[in-house]
């Protein structure tokens, strides 16, 4: 997160909870001198609780404390004023108030420890996630990357969606993955894949199928009888050679400055879990040129008539524009986000992972660097 977002968020906290204490102080005083002004019974009074009540869902337990003062003094004075404050229904009412008051301020007092825990136990997980699923570096070898994920979940970072890239002495290594389900056990067998990727891909001896074979035997012991992963493995060369391995999965998507979007592969074999039968397709990467790898929760995304997503138009945004050696990998796939959200209605119903690689000539790579 950028250094002024991070700094923006505790300013907007602090102008939130100014705005709700001044609001419910100014409940209380309104109601208060609109009843001294028209006199008569105290009909004010059940409402004027409401002032602190309605501080204890939002403020600290000393800023809901002013309001409830506030809000008993003023019960007081208008009793005062009636003039019934020393007798029994005088001192009914002021109590009344007190203990409503009272109460307000011991809610926000829970509510506040209560979201600290919370705060403090989505930092753990936060890190815990981060470790599983974490963002790939924006350059290796000649490629320039960028990735983003979403999870359908809406209080988790990382789901049953997965992708990593390694490097290799031929040169780069990717994967990207999705767990059939959702939940704790779609993390875990995500992981799991991750793990395997990540201490068999780096082995220039092992070919890329052959690390497709080693991860399912890796996750194996962790899926059901109904569970699987999809996942497609690329190896992309340091000169353009591109070698693809599909299990079950979306093809990765060629997209250049001068044709339309094209599938890189066609063989699918069963997913992993259900009995792998790989082959290994070729393609190439010629300088500028950009691969998307991408879940079906992108191609699956369902707008409210039921209309499926429509990759093949919107992917355009990704196309390489401008001069050869242009990167502008990350607005291009805040873009196709955005397209995303607006045709589902906001909030996607299933884990996306997207990951977008630029290969770079020799000297576009070392500017990057620099």
């Amino acid at each position: 997160m950028p250094a002024g977002e991070a700094a923006a968020g505790p300013e907007r906290h602090r102008r939130r909870e100014a705005g709700v204490l001044a609001a419910t102080l100014a409940w209380v005083v309104v109601l208060g001198l609109a009843q001294g002004l028209l006199g008569g019974r105290l009909v004010v009074v059940p409402w004027l609780a409401l002032g602190p009540l309605a501080a204890s869902l939002a403020l600290t337990w000393r800023r809901t404390t002013v309001v409830a003062v506030v809000s008993v003094l003023t019960v007081a004075v208008l009793s005062a004023g009636v003039p019934d404050l020393f007798s029994w229904l005088g001192a009914v009412r002021v109590l009344g108030t007190a203990s409503l008051a009272g109460f307000a301020v011991l809610s926000a007092s829970v509510r506040v420890r209560r979201e600290a825990r919370i705060r403090a136990v989505t930092e753990i997980a936060t890190v815990a996630q981060t470790a599983i699923q974490h963002p790939v570096p924006t350059l290796v070898a000649d490629l320039a990357l960028a990735s983003r994920y979403v999870s359908a979940s809406a209080d988790a970072l990382v789901g049953g969606d997965l992708y990593d890239v390694v490097t290799t002495e031929r040169g780069v290594r990717l994967v990207v993955g999705d767990v059939r389900g959702k939940g704790l056990p779609a993390v875990h067998t995500a992981a799991a894949v991750l793990s395997a990727f990540r201490h068999t891909a780096p082995l220039p001896s092992v070919p890329l199928d052959d690390v497709a074979r080693a991860v399912e035997q890796a996750v194996l012991p962790r899926l059901g009888p109904e569970d699987f992963v999809t996942a497609v493995f690329c190896d992309v060369g340091h000169d353009g050679s591109l070698d693809v391995v599909l299990c079950g999965h979306p093809s990765p998507l060629l997209l250049t400055a001068d044709r339309p979007a094209l599938a890189v592969a066609e063989h699918r074999s069963p997913p992993l879990g259900l009995g792998l039968d790989v082959r290994v397709e070729h393609s190439t990467l010629a300088a500028g040129d950009r691969l998307l790898l991408f879940t079906d929760g992108l191609v699956e995304a369902r707008a409210a008539d039921g209309r499926f997503f429509d990759l093949a138009r919107e992917v355009d945004v990704l196309a390489p524009r401008g001069p050869r050696g242009t990167v502008d990998l990350e607005p291009g796939l805040d873009r196709l986000l955005a397209a995303v959200r607006a045709h589902v209605g906001g909030l996607v119903s299933d884990d996306l992972a997207l990951l977008l690689l630029q290969r770079l000539e020799g000297a576009d790579a070392a500017t990057l660097r620099v």
